[in-house]
This record gives structure tokens, C-alpha cells and sequence, in this order.
């Protein structure tokens, strides 16, 4: 029998948008699924259900893939059309994917050490890895090496790149964050240091730039989230506090504690998130300077991140067993207290931590790499897909098989 390989292709939904959009009467008059098969096709891209973020979680599992070296995923990322999905490991390989097919294409030796990170500038034309040998290398867009930068004497938890793609910031086990000036790049001449940031009272683990001002948000293994000038002031904007453990991720619109190792900006400009080892996700407000929310539902530390490029509400954390969470930050017409709830979990989505994670721009994919040396894609389940009822099959008998283990019983949506 032929071997099949499975095809996520966002074209159809796309096509089906601009078709249904003269029809409709704003952008929230889309008309509702049938929960069966004969659904799926009339199934719209992530944009289509603007008002209804819950419809892009991606919790279906696709594909498996992984290198012929074995070694865990450090680093995802996806190109900005979306057609190639870049992971790199920790022996310093980049491995590129098909966006639809997942098939493999290509593999490089990037790096003589461990890869750390990897951000694609903001006009997809290039990329800059790090690794634990404190080296940021630049990259075109398929993988034709540019040019290497001795940029730290310590390992590079994390990059972030200015809205204008200028300037970058790295962020380093030697408790700095370094700005450098990168138009040079591009005539590949030698980056200029412009400004170092002290001021963390440990490593730094991550930083993230804002998506439209000059601040820069890290984290670090003393617990607080800084921001930053990145025109070279001496002390932090302001400093956040409210994890116990090491920040792991922080981003634009999530924040984490406990050794937070993570910070992202929200899309929104006004969000920012952490995760962090004492378990939780947190989202601050940049406007207010405070805690906005506190995210529970992990078991084990908050090893990733990341914010849904089209759902600015919505974000998804991955733990150190294994396990994917996603999450609503809000809804329009309820209180914001009552709605900060756990959405979705994906338990066991790895057998061990997940390291690092990535969406596809259009939002209908996401791409997990973990230290159990697979990388691992995620689309949104389609009307008619059987599910799980935990609570009738805790109330069932449920069947054994001989080895005396409980099968699941799953239902049609119907």
C-alpha cells in the first residue's frame, strides 16, 4: 500500500473567505459549522473567526518529524510566508520543512555548538541564530550563511529585533542585554556594539521587542521583568515583579515567573507575557506597570510561549512534562476575571519538555520542538472529528483490553 503523507493547506479556507466575504455584512456575520464532516468543508482560515478565538486552537495532532542525529529541538521558527518551518537542535543543525507536507528538505551544520535561538527580521529576508558559544550568525532566507558575530562570552537565551529591522537585542547568561546597531549587515561589514544594559541580578533568559516603540522587555533567573531603552539608558524603565521562579519566556501580551524564562509583546502593543518555573503564565500591562492576569493550570515549570499571530487574546504554553495549554485572555462580553480560565490541554503532547514553539503566520498550524528530539505540528480540529467525553467515560464501565488496560471511549460529533 502507498504511503500517504498528511496536507494541511490553508488555500481552500482562503478561498472560501473571499468568496463568503461579499455575502457577509461585517466581519462577525460568518455562518456557524455543522459539527459533522460535510462542515470541514466549508471550514474558514483563523482571520475568518476574528470574534471567535477558541476555533484556532490547535490541539489535532498532524506530524512527527526529526533528524537522523537525534538531539532535542531548541529553536522553531517559520519563515514569513509560512512555507518553511526552520528547527535547531542541540548539536548546532538547522533542519528546514515543508510548510504543507512537513517533508523534509534540507539540513545544515549551523552552529559548532548548541542552537539557542532564531528570529526571522520582520521582511523575511533574513535570520539571526544564537547559541551557548555566544555567537549571533546571520542567515538569508534559505540558509546561505552571512556573517558570525562574537556578540557574548556567555550562552544566548534569546533575540528579539526592532519593528524597524535595524537593530537587535541579545540577551545572554553573563546578566546582559546587548543592543547592536545591524544595517552594517547588510553591506557585511562588522556589527557595531551600540549600548550594553545591565542591571539583572542573574542571567537573562529572554527579551522581546516592542512591536511599535523603542522598549525592550527581559527576563531573568532573579524573577522580574525589566524594561528598557534600547538607545542605552542606565537603568530599567521599570521592573515587574510577581514570579517565584525563573521568567523562562516573555512576550508582548505574556509574562511568566520563577526563573522567567520567557517574555513576549502582544500584538496589541499593550500585553506583555512571561512564563516561568514556578508553574504559571502571567500577563502584565505595559500601561499600567502592573499584573493583569495569572494563568494556572501546569503541573510542572513553563518552558514556552507563544502569542496567536491573529487572535490577540489567545496564547498557547508548553511545560516541562510534555504537556500544551492554550489560553483566552479575555471576551468582549464577559467580566475579565471569569474568563481567565484554562481553554484547552493537550497532556503528554511530548514525552518530555517542551522546549520551544511556533506559529504559522496564518494561525491555523503550530509547530513544537521538545527535548524528546521531535518536532511536532498541530492544526485545529475539523467538524465531525471524534473526541473524548472525560465525563461519560468516568461514568461508564469502561472496557478492558487483556492486558487489563482502560480504553477510551470516544464519541461522533453528530
Amino acid at each position: 500500500m502507498p504511503y500517504s503523507r498528511r496536507t494541511v493547506d490553508y488555500t481552500g479556507p482562503y478561498l472560501r473567505l473571499l468568496q463568503e466575504r461579499p455575502k457577509r455584512p461585517n466581519r462577525y456575520g460568518i455562518n456557524l459549522l455543522q459539527p459533522t464532516a460535510a462542515g470541514a468543508l466549508r471550514i474558514l482560515p483563523p482571520m475568518g473567526y476574528i470574534d471567535q478565538p477558541a476555533n484556532s486552537f490547535a490541539t489535532k495532532f498532524v506530524h512527527m518529524s526529526w533528524n537522523k542525529v537525534r538531539a532535542s529541538f531548541n529553536a522553531v521558527t517559520w519563515n514569513q510566508e509560512g512555507r518553511r518551518c526552520i528547527t535547531g537542535t542541540q548539536v548546532g543543525e538547522f533542519t528546514q520543512w515543508e510548510g504543507r507536507t512537513f517533508a523534509f528538505e534540507h539540513i545544515i551544520q549551523a552552529h559548532e555548538a548548541p542552537i539557542r535561538t532564531a528570529r526571522f527580521l520582520h521582511n523575511g529576508e533574513y535570520m539571526l541564530s544564537s547559541d551557548d558559544a555566544g555567537i549571533v550568525k546571520y542567515w538569508k532566507r534559505h540558509l546561505d550563511s552571512v556573517k558570525a558575530l562574537q556578540a557574548h562570552n556567555e550562552s544566548i537565551r534569546g533575540i528579539c529585533i526592532a519593528p524597524s529591522d535595524l537593530k537587535f537585542a541579545t540577551a545572554s547568561d553573563d546578566s546582559t542585554v546587548k543592543a547592536c546597531h545591524i544595517w552594517q549587515i547588510w553591506d557585511f561589514k562588522t556589527a557595531q556594539l551600540e549600548a550594553t544594559l545591565r542591571g539583572h541580578g542573574g542571567d537573562v533568559k529572554a527579551c522581546d521587542w516592542h512591536p511599535s516603540k523603542g522598549v525592550v522587555a527581559s527576563a531573568s533567573k532573579d524573577n522580574v521583568i525589566k524594561l528598557w531603552d534600547p538607545r542605552g539608558g542606565k537603568d530599567a524603565l521599570a521592573t515587574l515583579q510577581g514570579h517565584n521562579a525563573t521568567i523562562m519566556q516573555a512576550r508582548n501580551i505574556h509574562i511568566i515567573a520563577h526563573n522567567v524564562s520567557q517574555v513576549h509583546w502582544n500584538m496589541n502593543g499593550n500585553w506583555l507575557l512571561s512564563a516561568s518555573r514556578d508553574s504559571l503564565c502571567k500577563v502584565y500591562d505595559a500601561r499600567m506597570l502592573r499584573e493583569l492576569a495569572t494563568f494556572r493550570g501546569h503541573v510542572k515549570d513553563v518552558t514556552s510561549a507563544a502569542w496567536h499571530p491573529i487572535h490577540e487574546d489567545l496564547f498557547v504554553s508548553g511545560s516541562y512534562d510534555g504537556s500544551l495549554c492554550y489560553w483566552l485572555v479575555s471576551h468582549p462580553n464577559e467580566p475579565q476575571a471569569s474568563c481567565i480560565a484554562l481553554s484547552s490541554t493537550l497532556l503528554g503532547a511530548h514525552e518530555a519538555s517542551v522546549l520551544s514553539m511556533a506559529w504559522h503566520p496564518a494561525g491555523h498550524l503550530l509547530a513544537t520542538g521538545g527535548a524528546d528530539t521531535m518536532t511536532k505540528f498541530w492544526c485545529r480540529a475539523r467538524p465531525g472529528d471524534p473526541w473524548t467525553d472525560r465525563a461519560r467515560a468516568e461514568q461508564e464501565q469502561g472496557a478492558t483490553t487483556e492486558s487489563g488496560a482502560e480504553q477510551i471511549v470516544e464519541w461522533i460529533v453528530l
